[in-house]
């Protein structure tokens, strides 16, 4: 018996591009939250959107939605709704971004933000670059973000 393959066209769309091209927006809400110290904050109890804001000094108009953006990601959890909802750590969060416990990530992923890496704010230059040492440092910085 043969076996017949059947090849399905496979619809080409550009979503993977612009996932990919646009992927530091979906980063900027937690590292935002990481240079805040949400989830150390977070990490003493849960806490009322009040109590986040006063202690984070945020904005009341825009709280609500930076906070849930963290909650639809699994990063932080919410129980209840509106000003009366209460946040609480993820347990990755908790294990990860509260600057209190030894495997805080936080310190790597504001490095690889860019604020703190001229590497990845000068890739153009990088990649251009012909000394040894430029294409080391760029094989450093796929091999972090691979």
């Amino acid at each position: 018996m043969s076996t017949i393959e059947i090849e399905q066209e496979q619809e080409i769309t550009p979503m993977n591009i612009i996932r990919i091209g646009t992927g530091f927006w979906s980063a900027k809400p937690l590292l935002t939250a990481i240079r805040l110290g949400l989830f150390t904050e977070l990490a003493d109890g849960p806490l009322f959107v009040s109590e986040i804001r006063q202690k984070l000094r945020l904005q009341s108009h825009s709280s609500l939605d930076f906070l849930d953006t963290l909650v639809t990601w699994g990063i932080i959890e919410r129980h209840g709704k509106g000003f009366t909802a209460i946040y609480s750590n993820s347990p990755e969060a908790s294990t990860f971004l509260n600057r209190r416990k030894p495997d805080y990530l936080g310190n790597l992923l504001e490095m690889v933000n860019g604020e703190k890496s001229s590497l990845a704010n000068n890739l153009k230059e990088v990649v251009s670059a012909s000394s040894l040492q430029k294409r080391l440092d760029l094989n450093r910085l796929f091999t972090m973000v691979a």
